[in-house]
């Protein structure tokens, strides 16, 4: 796009901002009067055309006098009147030779309407400083704070007010408003200009600028809530956490400051309160705009920005403990302080648009819609006049900014895709690499073998005792080894389902004992006995002899790896056709977990138990296939702490029957493909925003070793001396990297690893271990245990440097993502709930204004408690989830009235504590999908019972309930399915705590009945 375009684009947009703000105003037809001598004539102005007239003019003034009351002892007229101008200050008109904003007076207008069209009019007074009363026709109607002579009997309260009433039978209206003002220094009386029109129109005014002031704080709000949780669970980005303040404090001067005060109206603190709280945060919201920039880039600046800082924010909290006089004289320093912010803000803003227009078109869009509501704010504040508030501008410009974070977030959610896509794609090639690795292996091994069998052959005889059982070591060692290069080199052809079987009549027992010598060494440095107790009588069987062997060694393997002590032992036994063998051992057995992804890929268990490595975890994965490419089954069985049963079958042979057998494999890769694994999640919790490492190791040294290399103003840094004292810090804050060394008294680096990873996956808590070895071995048992990657000591600093960055980079990028879809869900949940509660009040509004301030007051309630973003990883009381649940079911019985019915059955419950947001969602989803789908409606029960052990959470309805197919899908998590997340997301949240979900009965026509349980803490 050309530059002379963009600038097109740009006059457009500000046209267009122009444009669609007068025809805002033109919506209510405000219509200016030139007043003379506090007279004002409207007999030939019609009210029913819907105008308001804005009472601009010469009022008459009656200073230090009142006009009405008991006060008024003194003849009106034995003190001629003066002309003042409204709106305007008082303060020359009060005292000529000295003005002062200090003292008290009465304003009298008399307006002259039709007296043959009998009709209620309405005024409305925005701000008179800091207390009056209007009279009508000597009565008196309306007044904010109390007026007095002096300031002991005075009390300021500055709050919009309007009043109705009908002019006499001569059609005279006349207003009189008399004021006092003791504690605001600025211009006093009078300053905004006062609305006349029919009861009506000043209605629908009144309405308008209510709903839009309401709106505009509710999507301040909004953005302040999901930039706050983007803080929350994200990177820490500063910036974020200072838009989410900005946002707030433009939410709350938009309902504190602003035409309608709609703040004061609800909580009214005092003059006093509304002086500090506006100016603070006016203040606040000036350093949050600062802050949201890179302002920090600019030259010169951040020397001075640091003094600007302490200065800011000082005056700022000093504010709160001022009166309004001392606030009113640092008005200057409040003018210049947010002058500068906001001058330093548009400069680096401008700074980077000149780098890259079309990059950042939405902040220049941002800036352009921000200037112009504050020109059109400062030329009406200035004017005095009073008309409709008008937040549209404003709301562009803070949408545009939030727009450029979205933007930033989908750049890095789309490079987090692209980075996920190539690890699959190098996944893919892993095992292509392994097998073509252990191809270019093979022939060098064999060599080697064939040579040492040469050598041992020819010279047995005159070599020593010694170097014979040497050579037999290593051509037992090289068998093993070949056959670990046999499973690398048959993942491949398993995938692809195109190994061969050449099936003979072979016997098991010789084929079992060659297996236990090659292990021998391994059983015998354990203290581990293996026994083959087939008999040499065993009838032989239809296999492939090398895959029989590969299968047995890959068990016997597997158990004396996870047996320290005890015996190993063979059996076989015969049944309808089949052979059976059974391999048993001692050693630590397996969990239910464990069992369930045993035959996985490269699945390991508990390495930390033997600490002892002899494969890539192929093993038990290649024999399950090999045993079912023969027709067979592979079978397991295991008690934790006890021991393990494997059990796989043959097919008897026909002792007579020579003969090979080829039987192709045509279903391994879609058994292969069957599998799955199952992932464990953490809480993610609030860091620094330094990269947070926790350094474990026992040696002091390496620990001083470390902290020279890492610097503390790059990294947050813990040490720790022991795995106990890593898992004790492990709670109390969030890491972004554990650095471990391996071999550690009491607990190895492997078994912390380990046990990490029972609570945490790769990219939730990365490991870095630190190892004095290089082996293959050591690094794989790393791996194995569960770490990301691995450092040889002695350390070298760029290494680890930028291990540390990779690792800590791909945390932050898979959190991103995850940020994105909460905030993605967030949004899905409130626009329609709120969009209907705000439709209910501006329906209550023309009939019961009662019940609009309730509900407000509810729907105000409701969303504190849903935007109060608890930590969804932890507790909390179960009465704030009742008061949330309260707010949202009044607010719903508002819009359904009678079709909607609510039982309470609760017990004591007060120590209760719950997940956040667990009981609301399945309220909510009973309404919506359960009995507000019925024409009728009807009810629904919430029933809290507090037994002995546990506490029983129930909530039920008699909507349309839903069939068994509906119901078992109602758990489950599909891929572009968005129906069902919120109950999913309280029943994975349930079982985390408590390891119990919801459990959900419901039947057509009848009903639906979601119950949960917890401990009870009585």
């Amino acid at each position: 796009m050309k530059k002379s375009h963009i600038v097109l684009l740009l006059g457009l947009l500000v046209v267009v901002l122009s444009v669609s703000r007068i025809l805002w105003m033109d919506l209510f037809r405000y219509h200016q009067v030139s007043i003379q001598n506090g007279q004002l004539d409207l007999r030939d102005w019609n009210a029913e055309d819907g105008d308001i007239v804005l009472l601009d003019g010469e009022w008459e003034f009656f200073p230090s006098q009142w006009l009405m009351g008991s006060r008024s002892d003194q003849v009106a007229g034995e003190k001629k009147p003066a002309l003042i101008y409204v709106p305007g200050g008082w303060n020359e008109a009060l005292n000529g030779e000295k003005p002062t904003p200090y003292g008290f007076a009465s304003y009298r207008l008399r307006l002259h309407v039709n007296p043959e069209k009998e009709r209620r009019y309405s005024i409305r007074v925005p701000s008179v400083r800091t207390a009056s009363e209007l009279y009508v026709n000597g009565r008196l109607l309306a007044k904010s704070g109390r007026t007095a002579e002096s300031k002991e009997s005075y009390v300021a309260e500055n709050l919009p007010y309007s009043t109705t009433f009908t002019a006499d039978e001569n059609g005279v209206i006349e207003l009189v408003i008399q004021a006092a003002n003791y504690v605001d220094g600025r211009s006093s009386g009078i300053v905004r200009s006062i609305k006349f029109g029919s009861e009506e129109t000043i209605a629908k005014e009144m309405k308008a600028s209510v709903f839009t002031q309401l709106l505009a704080a509710l999507i301040f709000l909004m953005h302040a809530v999901y930039a706050l949780i983007l803080y929350v669970l994200g990177n820490k980005e500063r910036r974020l956490l200072y838009f989410a303040l900005l946002a707030l404090t433009t939410a709350f001067s938009t309902v504190l400051s602003n035409d309608e005060k709609l703040f004061h109206q609800f909580f009214y603190m005092g003059i006093d309160w509304d002086f500090r709280l506006a100016n603070f945060s006016f203040m606040l919201g000036a350093y949050a705009l600062l802050a949201c920039t890179s302002h920090r880039e600019l030259p010169y600046w951040s020397r001075i920005y640091p003094v600007y800082k302490i200065v800011s924010l000082g005056i700022a909290g000093i504010t709160l403990g001022l009166n309004p006089d001392q606030i009113t004289m640092l008005f200057p320093v409040y003018l210049l302080l947010s002058a500068i912010a906001a001058a330093v803000a548009m400069i680096s803003i401008l700074k980077r648009l000149i780098k890259d227009v079309m990059g950042n078109l939405l902040l220049l869009c941002a800036l352009l819609a921000l200037i112009h509501h504050l020109i059109w704010m400062l030329v009406w504040r200035e004017s005095g006049l009073s008309l409709v508030y008008y937040p549209f501008d404003l709301i562009i410009s803070i949408g545009c900014i939030a727009s450029v974070w979205f933007k930033g977030y989908f750049i890095m959610h789309a490079q987090t895709k692209e980075l996920a896509a190539t690890l699959q794609r190098m996944n893919d090639h892993k095992d292509q690499f392994l097998a073509n690795t252990s191809h270019e292996f093979k022939n060098p091994l064999h060599s080697m073998l064939n040579m040492s069998q040469s050598v041992l052959s020819r010279e047995r005889h005159s070599l020593q005792e010694r170097s014979v059982k040497e050579l037999e070591t290593v051509l037992s060692v090289g068998r093993r080894l070949t056959l670990i290069l046999n499973d690398l080199i048959d993942v491949m052809s398993l995938r692809e389902g195109n190994p061969r079987l050449q099936k003979t009549v072979i016997y098991i027992q010789p084929i079992v004992t060659g297996v236990i010598d090659m292990l021998q060494i391994n059983a015998e440095v354990k203290s581990v006995k293996m026994i083959n107790e087939i008999p040499e009588q065993f009838p032989p069987v239809h296999a492939d002899e090398n895959r029989v062997i590969q299968i047995v060694f890959n068990l016997l393997h597997n158990a004396v790896k996870y047996t320290n002590e005890g015996m190993i032992s063979i059996q076989a036994f015969s049944k309808e056709g089949r052979a059976y063998i059974v391999i048993k051992d001692t050693g630590i057995g397996m969990d239910e977990d464990m069992l369930k992804r045993l035959f996985h890929p490269y699945e390991q268990a508990s390495t930390s138990e033997t600490m002892i490595e002899g494969g890539f975890g192929l093993g038990l994965s290649i024999s399950k296939q090999l045993v079912e490419l023969h027709e067979g089954t592979l079978e397991v069985s295991s008690v934790l702490g006890e021991g393990s049963t494997f059990t796989f079958s043959l097919e008897l042979a026909n002792v007579q029957e020579q003969e090979e057998v080829f039987v192709p494999a045509m279903s391994i890769q879609e058994k292969a493909e069957s599998l799955s694994t199952t992932k464990r999640t953490a809480v993610v919790k609030a860091k620094s925003g330094r990269p947070c490492l926790l350094i474990v190791d026992d040696d002091p040294i390496n620990l001083q070793v470390l902290e020279a290399i890492l610097p503390p103003e790059q990294y947050d840094l813990t040490m720790a001396t022991s795995g106990k004292e890593a898992l004790a810090l492990l709670d109390t804050k969030e890491w972004d990297l554990v650095i471990s060394d391996i071999m550690m008294p009491q607990m190895s680096g492997y078994e912390l690893t380990q046990i990490i990873r029972q609570r945490f996956t790769l990219t939730e808590l990365p490991v870095l271990l630190l190892t004095a070895r290089s082996q293959p071995e050591d690094i794989q048992s790393g791996f194995l245990a569960g770490a990301n990657d691995y450092v040889t000591k002695p350390v070298d600093g760029m290494e680890i440097k930028s291990r540390i960055e990779a690792l800590t980079t791909i945390k932050q990028s898979v959190r991103e993502q995850l940020r994105l879809e909460a905030a993605w869900l967030q949004a899905q949940i409130q626009p329609h709930f709120i969009f209907n509660a705000l439709s209910a009040a501006t329906a209550l509004s023309d009939i019961n204004l009662d019940k609009m301030r309730e509900l407000l007051y509810e729907f105000s309630n409701f969303l504190r408690y849903k935007f109060k973003f608890e930590d969804m990883g932890g507790l909390v009381p179960i009465e704030t989830e009742l008061s949330l649940i309260r707010s949202y079911l009044y607010i719903e019985k508002v819009r359904f009235e009678e079709r909607l019915e609510v039982v309470w059955e609760i017990d004591d419950c007060e120590e209760v504590k719950i997940p956040y947001l667990t009981i609301q969602p399945l309220v909510e989803n009973a309404i919506i999908h359960g009995v507000m789908k019925r024409n009728s409606g009807g009810k629904i029960l919430i029933r809290i019972a507090v037994h002995e052990t546990q506490v029983e959470i129930t909530v039920e309805d008699d909507g349309i309930g839903m069939d068994e197919a509906h119901l078992r899908q109602l758990l489950e998590r599909k891929a572009n399915s968005k129906s069902g997340v919120g109950l999913i997301n309280t029943d994975q949240r349930l079982k985390r705590h408590f390891g119990t979900g919801l459990h959900i009965k419901s039947a057509p026509g009848i009903g639906t009945k979601i119950t949960f349980y917890i401990p009870s803490t009585g």
